[in-house]
């Protein structure tokens, strides 16, 4: 960890004049404890593998080109409730590659109904709302189990959809948009013919810095996309006590929103360190190690951070393949008889969030989608019943010779 008193935690390759900080309100209390049983912290522990696991790949595909956003908890609750309709070795696959290797299903349900029931409340000056939906093809017939275990640990709505209805893609698009106060829009453009269900989680946070900078601080300063191409971004600033950590190739940053349940950790590479370098030691272990890093105390830091706001969506079926669960993406193959007895299989699993953040917050939303569809039956075979009288040829093939012929009125 860094032991120096005053750290410049910064975006530019400059320098920025040094404002006071106007104190905007009396900062609330300590951060509240959740009390999580051994088996909830690893079922938390094993999701954030599974983050990690997720992200990394994606970081070094985009190589720096591109912004990118998920939500892991997100992408673990729509899917862990996909679990739940899960059997034989597609629920294996998709139990391992989602990281739960030593967790049961019950266990994980519980988690996820305890983190639901007390992550929301924790924190007044933060707004934290999860949505869980599950939504039915009027086609399908659906175990009763199945949908008391998502409307039990997931506090799921039960929804109906007709596939054959022009506005039945609008009415899902609603309940996205309605649970993350529009930041999500028209996530879906239409709906497959052999879709049967949806599986939707929705997540929307609001939360107020701790610390809020001074919109007067901010001014337009360069941000490095590479060291040669500057771009001129809004620059906020503020001296403040914040933890500090450093790795080999990063130092780490942490800003505090509300009474401290929840916090933004930057992570800045060094200089000539790309992000991809600094993804790859993103792991359970070192993030573990990090963390407590920056619980060590806070020091002296004159921050500048850029505002920003973008969104960021992408189909996560090949991402989530190679997790190892490509069995429950392939018809005839995926096992969900714990849903329906109808085959079925995730024809999509479809991620989109949105953030923004500027001297007052951070204002973020997310939702994920898997899509499960009924495995479309081969062409059935057309039916000759020659049960009537009959002619019959038989022929050499390659010179259409034909050898002999005749008529078949009797067989017997």
């Amino acid at each position: 960890m860094f032991s120096l008193t005053t750290i410049m935690i910064s975006f530019l390759f400059g320098s920025m004049t040094s404002c006071e900080k106007t104190k905007i309100s009396t900062p609330p209390g300590d951060p509240v404890p959740i009390e999580l049983s051994l088996k909830q912290k690893e079922v938390v522990g094993s999701a954030n593998k599974f983050a990690f696991d997720l992200f990394v790949p994606i970081v070094a595909e985009k190589k720096g080109a591109e912004n990118i956003m998920i939500s892991p908890f997100s992408v673990t609750s729509a899917l862990s409730m996909t679990l739940n309709g899960a059997a034989g070795g597609t629920f294996d696959a998709m139990k391992s590659g989602l990281r739960y290797d030593g967790q049961t299903l019950d266990e994980i349900n519980e988690t996820y109904l305890k983190l639901m029931e007390d992550m929301v409340p924790v924190d007044s000056r933060v707004i934290m709302e999860i949505a869980n939906s599950v939504w039915v093809e009027k086609k399908l017939t659906v175990k009763q189990p199945f949908m008391t275990a998502l409307e039990t640990y997931y506090l799921a709505e039960a929804r109906s959809f007709d596939v054959t209805d022009d506005g039945a893609v609008d009415v899902i698009n609603g309940w996205i948009e309605d649970k993350t106060h529009d930041k999500i829009q028209k996530m879906l453009e239409s709906l497959d013919p052999d879709l049967a269900m949806l599986l939707i989680n929705a997540v929307y946070f609001n939360g107020k810095w701790r610390y809020q900078f001074d919109k007067d601080d901010t001014q337009d300063l360069p941000f490095f996309v590479t060291p040669e191409a500057p771009v001129e971004v809004p620059m906020m600033y503020q001296k403040e006590n914040f933890a500090v950590a450093g790795t080999d190739k990063a130092t780490l940053v942490e800003l505090p929103y509300g009474q401290g349940n929840y916090s933004m950790v930057v992570m800045l590479p060094d200089e000539g360190v790309s992000l991809e370098e600094v993804a790859s030691d993103l792991n359970p272990e070192n993030w573990a190690q990090w963390m407590e890093y920056l619980s060590n105390g806070t020091t002296e830091v004159e921050l500048s951070l850029p505002r920003f706001k973008y969104e960021f969506k992408r189909e996560l079926n090949d991402d989530l393949k190679n997790l190892g669960m490509g069995i429950a993406f392939e018809p005839f193959v995926a096992d969900f008889s714990n849903i329906s007895d109808q085959g079925l299989f995730i024809s999509f699993v479809l991620h989109q969030t949105f953030i923004e953040t500027n001297e007052e917050g951070t204002e973020a939303a997310a939702a994920t989608v898997v899509g499960i569809s009924l495995t479309s039956m081969p062409p059935q075979p057309q039916v000759i019943n020659i049960n009537r009288p009959f002619l019959y040829f038989i022929r050499e093939t390659s010179t259409g010779t034909i050898v002999f012929m005749g008529q078949v009125v009797d067989p017997s």
